[in-house]
């Protein structure tokens, strides 16, 4: 008798959580889009659709026993969560999902292996094609993207190391007989060659597991990397570096297995090494693993000369592109110089003997060990957890399985790393590339053993090993969903070609344009490779020995005094003070040497006074409308003798300030004076009004038109809480608290409607709540509680999405003492794809009597994670942390400072706060933030008016020094 009503208990418990699952998941959308008035109804909606669904459950499962519909109970981990949150429900939906398939035996005779393997081949072509695709940058790049560009347009000599063969092939991909420029073809080569990296990752997982689902995986992995995927789409070197790493560590793991029978594969490892040896010198490093392991596989290698022959022909091949430099020596070409066809100026230029001084940078102690924290950061930022642990379970199988492999991968992404850790490059996400791909390798590896392991063993075991596999396919799938919409957004923006053409088609004839390396190498493309403004000069700014704004200021006088207009890229405004007062020409500046003498054919006139005898003249908005949080700029025309504060302020209709931009604007000393004031709207939608004013004066000018954020904002605590009255198709989709400002709380509230998305702040609320909120089920719940906040919630937003969440000073509560130190974390989250570069700049001061002047300080500027993650690599979600560290040393060894804010660092590049030997007990010491653009200097604007209505710094809290 019991063993049957067991059976029947049994049997029901799939169809009941299928129903369950189903009915939930119905029921809280039905509540959204379809809500009724009382909680009677909501639930009465609920029980039905449960009921039909978990009968309908019933019906199509009755023939199939619980072994085989098991997987259908992982549903009841939604069922019973506490939120309504689709995505969950997705994410959990998918786990059963792919556990369930794994299930399904497929026949011989439907699906051979061979043509499972070769589906899964063209599946990673055509799905990672046109991923790549439909996300591929659409033109101009800046920086050393747009110099590959611009080299392989021309047949011209990038920067050293030169990297010839892949300007050969930039060039090759040019003439593709396609109605687009040529960067944009060439955008498309690093897709291609990404695309064939994913193929070889494939092929090496599917040679060590004989899985074609483990490949699969490890492809998803690797192709929605963060880094991976920015690098697929657009113009860069390191896509191919990655490629002859694939097809190294592919050869060697087809040497091993076929070492017996041919060389074959043995002189494709040949190949690939010396390709890319010969394309970048980094992979030496991995090569020295390689080459290790490989005498390790074969050791009659190196006691068989005769089998030497046809390795050191194909290595030989690898140097061949190598020819192209000394034959493009004093070529008129981007690049080029005579030096390259001698011996001294071919090795200086291959070997990139100039930067040699950055190997190695970060080797002492106090500055290494932040950097391999760095190194966890850039690793996070590329991967979910779920797959980073995945990777690190495969590398130790396959070591434990087969210890050569596991030298192989886990010995090339140990060393890899390291060597990348104490390497002083601004793009270590980038560096990195090679790397990613043991990680990827070991995911692949984990999905292969843990199906091995399912079928060695009894169906208890089975389960959870399939499981296992399931949640790393889930996991690879929503780090792509998670990455899409950035590199979406990304393929609509061509931010610098829009830049580079502003100062084009506004620079007076003849003009000099100088530039730092960012925005010289798109303004050479569009002259050299479009032919635009061939009057013009456009000259690189290089870093020299002593400060780099004097450096401009040099230039700027010497372009001056020789009769030239100049335009500079770089600001600064405290270093251009003595100058001639200089116009903006979009982000840009502009030194005339005729003064201007009529009102711009693009801006709105007006006839205005202010003062004694300051007239305005008109303006020109360049954004009718901008998104919440972007940035607008207003551009102002006027004439007066003296220098004037000028004001823009951005009111909502209640009048309150939303934006707002104060100058004090030195006029032209003859003629119409232009002066930029820039807007970043903290609040919104909505027409606000532009208010122009100096002094008590003002008038209302205009109006700008606010929208919706189209990306989501970054928080700290995602949910999915569907309104249901008053707000439809509104959802509360994020909550944060912030305890910054002493005394005061505010809580943030993320918003997402059919339109867009939105924040909204509440202060001093003592028990918020929400009214009307759909909870489980779909029930709508009158009062919800949004938990209170506890010590050491921050949440300052600036501009352009970015949100400081790191802690403060004053939620350490201690005092500091010499021979002490702390570290200050400091943490960064995203909303946005960032199109520029900033500097996370750092003041420990030590506060007067006043509490408000600085009697010491110390600082530290860079960019953050220590040049590791520049924000230029950031997409909506990423989380970037920058350390920093506070020093009190003993009283018997002070720091020593060479100026006011300026302490001689323990080791190059070392992220440390010295406190100075003038501080005396009781003192208040504080630290301070800002971000600032590293080509502009301009501050990145603080949307938080608590804050900017007493300072210009995200205050960092507070400490007392103690002796």
């Amino acid at each position: 008798m019991w063993p049957q009503s067991k059976d029947k208990i049994t049997a029901t418990l799939a169809p009941l959580s299928l129903g369950l699952f189903a009915g939930r998941v119905l029921s809280e959308q039905w509540a959204v889009y379809y809500p009724v008035n009382t909680a009677v109804a909501s639930w009465a909606i609920a029980l039905i659709l449960t009921l039909l669904l978990s009968a309908f459950a019933e019906f199509i499962l009755r023939q199939h026993p619980l072994r085989q519909t098991w997987p259908l109970l992982l549903l009841l981990a939604y069922v019973v969560y506490p939120e309504p949150n689709l995505l969950v429900a997705g994410g959990v939906g998918l786990v059963c999902t792919a556990v369930l398939l794994q299930m399904i035996p497929l026949p011989a005779k439907i699906l051979s292996a061979s043509r499972r393997f070769k589906l899964g081949l063209l599946g990673t072509v055509l799905l990672f094609g046109l991923l790549y695709f439909f996300t591929l940058a659409p033109g101009l790049l800046p920086a050393d993207n747009g110099e590959f560009q611009l080299v392989g347009a021309t047949l011209g000599v990038a920067h050293p190391p030169g990297f010839p063969l892949y300007t050969l092939l930039s060039k090759l991909i040019t003439w593709l007989p396609i109605a687009a420029t040529a960067a944009y073809k060439i955008n498309l080569l690093s897709a291609v060659t990404s695309v064939a990296t994913l193929a070889l990752v494939y092929l090496t997982v599917f040679d060590l597991t004989k899985r074609p689902f483990a490949a699969g995986t490890a492809v998803l992995t690797l192709g929605t990397a963060t880094t991976f995927w920015a690098q697929a789409t657009t113009a860069n070197i390191r896509s191919l570096t990655a490629l002859f790493a694939a097809l190294a560590i592919f050869a060697l793991v087809r040497h091993q297995q076929h070492k017996a029978h041919t060389d074959r594969y043995l002189i494709l490892f040949a190949a690939a090494l010396s390709f890319g040896f010969t394309h970048h010198l980094s992979l030496a490093f991995m090569g020295l693993v390689f080459g290790i392991c490989l005498l390790l596989m074969d050791p009659s290698f190196l006691r068989t000369p005769s089998r030497w022959k046809r390795p050191l022909l194909a290595a030989l091949a690898g140097l061949l592109p190598l020819l192209y430099l000394p034959l493009r020596a004093g070529a008129d070409v981007p690049g080029a110089s005579d030096g390259l066809n001698t011996l001294s100026g071919f090795l200086n230029h291959f070997l990139a003997l100039g930067f040699q001084g950055d190997f190695f940078y970060y080797i002492k102690p106090i500055v290494l060990w932040p950097r391999l924290q760095v190194m966890g950061n850039v690793l996070t930022f590329q991967f979910s957890p779920w797959l980073l642990a995945g990777a690190l379970l495969g590398l130790l199988w396959l070591l434990r399985k087969d210890w050569q492999l596991g030298l192989l991968l886990g010995g090339s992404f140990f060393l890899h790393t390291l060597v990348t850790a104490t390497y002083r490059a601004p793009q270590t996400v980038e560096y990195m590339l090679p790397a990613y791909l043991p990680i990827a390798i070991g995911v692949g590896l984990a999905m292969g053993y843990l199906r091995d392991f399912v079928a060695q063993r009894p169906n208890s075991w089975r389960g959870l090993a399939l499981l296992g596999t399931a949640v790393l396919l889930a996991a690879a799938l929503i780090q792509g969903w998670q990455r899409w919409p950035s590199f979406r957004w990304l393929h609509g923006v061509e931010d610098a070609r829009d830049y580079a053409q502003t100062i084009l088609d506004g620079a007076p004839p003849d003009s000099l344009i100088l530039a730092n390396w960012h925005w010289a190498t798109p303004l050479w493309y569009l002259q050299t490779v479009e032919g635009q403004r061939p009057d013009v000069t456009i000259e690189y700014v290089a870093p020299g020995e002593g400060s780099y704004s004097l450096t401009w200021v040099s230039e700027i006088e010497d372009g001056l005094r020789n009769g030239r207009t100049v335009v500079t890229t770089y600001l600064d405004e405290a270093a251009y003070s003595a100058l001639p007062p200089a116009e903006p020409l979009g982000e840009a500046l502009l030194f005339r040497q005729t003064p201007r003498t009529e009102l711009p054919a693009s801006f709105t006139p007006l006839s205005l006074t202010f003062g004694d005898g300051v007239r305005v003249l008109g303006y020109a908005l360049e954004q009718n409308e901008v998104e919440i949080g972007l940035e607008a700029r207003l551009t102002l025309a006027w004439q007066g003798t003296a220098t004037t504060p000028f004001f823009v302020h951005l009111l909502d209709e209640k009048g309150t300030i939303v934006a707002q931009a104060d100058v004090q604007a030195i006029p032209q000393p003859e003629g119409i004076s232009l002066t930029q004031f820039r807007l970043t709207p903290r609040k919104g939608p909505g027409e606000f009004t532009l208010r122009l004013g100096s002094g008590t004066e003002f008038i209302e000018i205009g109006t700008l038109t606010v929208n919706y954020a189209s990306l989501p904002p970054a928080t700290q605590n995602r949910m999915y809480r569907p309104v249901v009255k008053g707000n439809y198709g509104l959802t509360l989709v994020g909550y944060d608290w912030d305890t910054t400002m002493p005394g005061q709380s505010r809580l943030y509230y993320h918003w997402k409607s059919s339109f867009g998305y939105i924040s909204t702040v509440d202060d001093g609320l003592n028990q918020p709540a929400m009214s009307e909120i759909v909870m489980p089920w779909g029930i709508p719940q009158p009062y919800w509680v949004v938990p209170l906040p506890e010590l050491g919630d921050h949440y300052v937003p600036l501009g352009q999405g970015i949100v400081w969440t790191g802690n403060s000073l004053s939620d350490l509560q201690m005092a500091i003492s010499p021979d002490n130190q702390f570290a200050i974390p400091m943490q960064f989250i995203n909303g946005r794809p960032q199109l520029r570069d900033y500097v996370v700049s750092t003041r420990f001061v030590g506060y007067a009597e006043d509490n408000f002047t600085w009697v010491w300080c110390d600082l530290v500027d860079g960019i953050p994670a220590m040049g590791g993650i520049p924000t230029l690599k950031w997409i909506s979600g990423s989380q970037v942390q920058s350390p920093r560290t506070v020093v009190f040393p003993p009283r018997t060894e002070p720091a020593s400072f060479t100026g006011f804010c300026q302490s001689e660092k323990p080791a190059p590049g070392a992220p440390i706060l010295y406190v100075d030997s003038s501080a005396t007990d009781g003192q208040t010491a504080a630290a301070l933030l800002v971000l600032y653009d590293a080509f502009t200097n301009r501050p990145l604007p603080i949307l938080d008016e608590r804050i900017t209505d007493v300072t210009s710094w995200i205050p960092m809290g507070e400490i007392k020094i103690e002796d």
